[in-house]
Parts: structure tokens; C-alpha cells; sequence
């Protein structure tokens, strides 16, 4: 029994008076039935858990893969947001309209860039590893991590004051997941289908792919997804030449006997 019953009761008849102590504790009781009652010596509750059997237990059960790869996305999309706001201060004493975006695990940040030197900044500030030319004129694409978190950034310029867009080595390098694929090179997927890179992105600057001889484009990100993976197909040799043939020895320019007289 609840040990504040004939305290209430005894509250209810001195305000009230006149009346009797049973009607008192009646009116008790039925606060207590109502649990407005505080019960000071109840027990402490127990909670109890659903089993993936379907029974009950004390002990909570181990997470799940499935719960667990939810957690880290979770943790992913917060960290995201989190560096997506660091940016959003960064930008904010910049000259020139900036957008950023949020995009699940990812921060994608479109920006004006006047001059090779603000866009070598930007390419330090955003860890740029990777860039490629973007679908509009004047713009490029860059691939950077900044704490932890995979950024896409969209630089415009304008006229002379496009920032080189062209990497070191002769490839077309974009950045899908944790693959990096070379566009120069043609794409077979698992069916052998060949898709090429004509040039052609969405607004975002997904490149987009098409099979040879096909009108059709598809996303490269699609493409992935439903035939993937894809595996580069190496640019073949001219029809004169013999990979199984060793290498010619260069002539030297004054012939061997020293130069002409």
C-alpha cells in the first residue's frame, strides 16, 4: 500500500474540514488509483528489452551490423554538417557569392575563384587532391577532404583568371566513393559493355556516360551502382607496333666515330 495514503486523507479532511476521515480516504485512494500519488517506497522500475526471438530481457542485446553501419552514417552526416558550418564561417569574410550544401556524408561548395593564386589557397584549405573541368565554361571541379570529411568543391572563374584546371599527368581523374576512375579511358562493366566520357556533367558535375554508339547518357554514379564494378580499358597500340618487340637503341647524334668534319 502506498505509506502516503493516510497522510493524503488526512490533508483532504483538515482542508476540507467536516469531513469524515473515511470519506477523506476515499478521496485519497482514488488520487493514488489515479496515480497522482507519489508512492515513496515503490519499487524501482524494471525495463525490459525485446529479443530478436521475440521474448524479453534485462540485458541489452548486441547491436546489429545493420544498426551499426546506421550509427556510423549517422556520425558521417553529423560530421559533415559540422565541417559544413566551419565552411559556411570561413566563406563568410570572402568576396563573391558562395552556396554549401550538405549532402549525406559529404560538403559540396560552389565558389568564385579570381586568380591561380585564391584558387592554390582553396585547394590547401579543402585538401584538393583532384581536379577536372566542369560542364560550364570557365569552371572546374576539386576533390578534397577537410576534417575527415570528403568535399566537392565548384570553382568558377572568369576568362583569364580560370584556374588551371589541367593535371600533371595526361588523365581525367573524378573521385566516386572511395574509387577514383580516369574518364580518359573507356569503362567496361561487368556485362562488358564499354561506356565512354564525352565531356558532357550534370549541373553538379557528375560525369556522364554513354555506351558507344547510343544517344543515351547515364550518370556515372548509376552506371557504378547497377553494372558495376567498372575496370579501365587501356588504350591499345597502334597497328604497326609490337608489344613483344624489344625497344630500339637510340643513335647517337655524331655517329660513332665522333663528330663529322
Amino acid at each position: 500500500m502506498n505509506s502516503n495514503l493516510t497522510h493524503a486523507a488526512g490533508v483532504i479532511r483538515a482542508v476540507l474540514g467536516s469531513v469524515p476521515f473515511e470519506q477523506a480516504a476515499a478521496v485519497a485512494h482514488a488520487l493514488d488509483t489515479a496515480r497522482l500519488l507519489v508512492d515513496p517506497h515503490r519499487a524501482p522500475a524494471t525495463v525490459l528489452l525485446r529479443t530478436p526471438g521475440g521474448g524479453w530481457s534485462r540485458i541489452p542485446r548486441p547491436l546489429t551490423e545493420l544498426e551499426r553501419k546506421a550509427l556510423d552514417w549517422d556520425a558521417a552526416c553529423a560530421r559533415a554538417r559540422y565541417v559544413a558550418q566551419a565552411v559556411a564561417r570561413h566563406l563568410a569574410g570572402q568576396v563573391g557569392p558562395a552556396d554549401i550544401r550538405v549532402d549525406g556524408d559529404r560538403v559540396k561548395v560552389v565558389l568564385r575563384v579570381d586568380g591561380p593564386e585564391r584558387w592554390t589557397r582553396w585547394r590547401a584549405y579543402f585538401g584538393i587532391t583532384i581536379v577536372g573541368e566542369g560542364a560550364r565554361p570557365y569552371t572546374v571541379i576539386g576533390e578534397g577532404v577537410r576534417d575527415g570529411v570528403r568535399v566537392t568543391v565548384v570553382a568558377h572563374g572568369a576568362g583569364a583568371t580560370l584556374p588551371c584546371a589541367a593535371p600533371t599527368a595526361p588523365t581525367r581523374s573524378f573521385r566516386l566513393g572511395d574509387t577514383v576512375y580516369d574518364l580518359a579511358l573507356p569503362l567496361r562493366d561487368v556485362h562488358g559493355d564499354v561506356w565512354y566520357f564525352q565531356g558532357c556533367r550534370r549541373q553538379d558535375g557528375m560525369p556522364l556516360m554513354s555506351v558507344d554508339g547510343r544517344p543515351e547518357r547515364c550518370s556515372l554514379a548509376n552506371v557504378a551502382a547497377h553494372v558495376g564494378p567498372l575496370t579501365p580499358v587501356p588504350a591499345p597500340l597502334p597497328d604497326d607496333v609490337d608489344p613483344a618487340a624489344p625497344p630500339l637503341t637510340p643513335v647517337p647524334a655524331h655517329g660513332p666515330a665522333g663528330p663529322a668534319r
